[in-house]
């Protein structure tokens, strides 16, 4: 068989990309490695993509209140999209102030998600211990979150953006690895 080839007569030659995806694998192992070594720049790229989605969400929500086919909640949606797009354009000129409201918010449901767990755990005995320490967990997790100041809350952001993006890059290279072996095990 030719290379890329199919080994089923008369389908399509099997063409897997594997050098696009081990690409993307490193790139985004980079950007990881940037918000694990910059939680400035981290803070900062958070708080843009908050004010980004922000401001789409309030276009659409105007667009959805101005639509002829939204006649319930045709003014919640019109404020709503207001609300948003001030939310956004206030962030855009503030980032870190937006990524800090993030990472407060996310602080505040691990908080209470803390509490809920440690509320469940006391009430029902099924998964008892799993229940307790996800709690516990969540609140530490949590108050680390809303105690401690600007710059280590955001660094705590960095920390577990970094780690996302290295363990997904780790795999995206891996998967890219592994098709790139099936592509030359199927050209043999």
């Amino acid at each position: 068989m030719a290379t890329n080839e199919s080994p089923i007569p008369g389908d399509p030659p099997l063409r897997t990309g594997w050098g696009w995806i081990v690409a993307y694998g490193v790139l985004v192992i980079l950007i990881g490695v940037l918000a694990l070594t910059n939680p400035i720049a981290t803070g900062l790229a958070t708080g843009i993509i908050l004010a980004l989605v922000l401001i789409v969400y309030g276009v659409a929500a105007i667009a959805s209140a101005i639509s002829s086919l939204s006649r319930r909640g045709r003014w919640i949606e019109l404020i709503l999209g207001i609300l948003a797009l001030l939310a956004g354009a206030s962030i855009l000129f503030a980032p870190l102030l937006g990524a800090l409201s993030l990472v407060w918010a996310i602080g505040f449901w691990l908080v209470v998600s803390g509490v809920m767990q440690l509320v469940t755990a006391a009430r029902f005995p099924v998964d008892r211990w799993w229940r307790l320490f996800l709690g516990l967990l969540d609140l530490v997790l949590g108050a680390i979150l809303l105690l401690s100041g600007p710059v280590p809350s955001l660094a705590f952001l960095a920390i577990i953006v970094g780690i996302s993006f290295l363990f997904r890059g780790l795999f995206l290279v891996l998967l890219g690895l592994g098709l790139r072996k099936v592509s030359t095990s199927t050209a043999a």
